[in-house]
């Protein structure tokens, strides 16, 4: 994940600890909970094919005895997620066991279940939620597949805000709504909403490389988040392109932000983040489908590391563009795109849109 207001405005945040602590810990800082796969919406572009069929969850108790070795392990922040979290009746009983464990939490909901009982029942054990907003509402509703869905989400965003819960704007950049970014920075500056978080596209669930952007569209985008941000108005981020930090870079020139850069190290999948997925299977991230264990034996993944782990932990030997002169910065970039595309963990993530930086830019160093 890419601060471009923290590389842009120098402004401290939060986050700086993990993002830039520079750490070779042996386990992950952050793990997302991807704790049921029922949804009430069945999102276009949804990476874990969650939707309004009945799914049978893991017990809660898999989820306490997760939270029990997270804790163990160091870990710093869990991010409950779905399908949709809040489907799950005691989803506040696991966010109270990670908060009781010293943990950050954070919710990631389509926000259309979100109600003041339920907010009750996890204020004081989540820190942050966030919902998403994919554009306007009808664009909106087409993605999420339920008419009332942005009218719904934006009730639940309201309703965050009124009981004190940091909330934030999730956007995932999809070909049919990149020009709407404009949009989601008119909304927050309308909702008085300081956060957002912009998703690159991930091959993953119902989402494939057809709903992408190219790279030079890809590029654009980004530099118009880049404008926003530098009014400080906002804490803007982008998600799975640390491309983006390289952007920043070469339009600032500056070498605080490279050095930032190659504290964060790039994408980290398996090594600072790990998915547990509905099933309790656990992967590098919510994208990249390679089990390495499972819940019942969380901490043993990185304590008897199998030979994935291991190969993730020293990518480098293994991805193909290693000898790119911003490996170091960037670390190859989504395994996951690489292999949804090419089948292969090792290739060129297809988003990577260097060639498009040196090329707009007039830089060829």
């Amino acid at each position: 994940m890419i601060s471009v207001s923290r590389l842009i405005t120098k402004r401290p945040e939060e986050a700086d600890r993990i993002r830039y602590a520079g750490l070779k810990d042996r386990y992950p800082s952050v793990l997302v909970f991807n704790v049921t796969r029922n949804c009430n919406l069945r999102c276009r572009h949804c990476y874990s094919n969650s939707g309004t069929q009945l799914f049978t969850d893991l017990p809660l108790s898999s989820w306490l005895n997760a939270v029990k070795q997270a804790s163990e392990m160091g870990v710093k922040h869990i991010l409950l997620s779905g399908g949709e979290p809040l489907a799950r009746r005691d989803i506040h009983i696991i966010a109270k066991e990670a908060h009781d464990h010293g943990i950050r939490v954070e919710l990631s909901t389509n926000g259309t279940m979100v109600t003041r009982e339920r907010l009750e029942e996890l204020k004081g054990y989540i820190d942050y939620v966030g919902i998403s907003v994919d554009g306007p509402e009808v664009v909106h509703d087409k993605f999420r597949g339920v008419d009332g869905a942005f009218k719904r989400a934006m009730r639940g965003i309201h309703l965050s805000r009124e009981m004190g819960i940091k909330t934030g704007l999730r956007f995932t950049i999809t070909k049919e709504n990149y020009h709407y970014v404009d949009f989601v920075f008119e909304l927050m500056k309308k909702e008085g909403i300081d956060r957002v978080c912009f998703y690159h596209l991930a091959y993953a669930g119902r989402a494939d490389r057809e709903m992408d952007i190219d790279n030079s569209t890809r590029l654009g985008v980004i530099r118009k988040i880049v404008e926003y941000s530098r009014s400080g108005e906002w804490e803007v981020l982008t998600a799975d392109n640390p491309v983006d930090g390289i952007l920043i870079y070469r339009l600032t020139g500056s070498q605080a932000v490279l050095e930032l850069l190659k504290r964060n190290g790039g994408n980290k999948s398996g090594e600072r983040i790990a998915d547990v997925t509905p099933e309790g299977l656990v992967y590098p991230d919510q994208f990249t489908p390679i089990p390495l264990g499972r819940i019942e034996n969380l901490k043993q993944i990185w304590d008897e590391p199998n030979h994935l782990v291991k190969e993730l932990r020293n990518r480098k030997l293994h991805v193909k563009c290693s000898s790119c002169k911003f490996f170091d910065v960037c670390n190859g970039g989504l395994r996951g795109r690489a292999l949804a595309l090419y089948g292969d963990l090792w290739e060129r993530d297809p988003s990577c849109y260097l060639h498009e930086i040196e090329r707009d830019l007039g830089l060829n160093d």
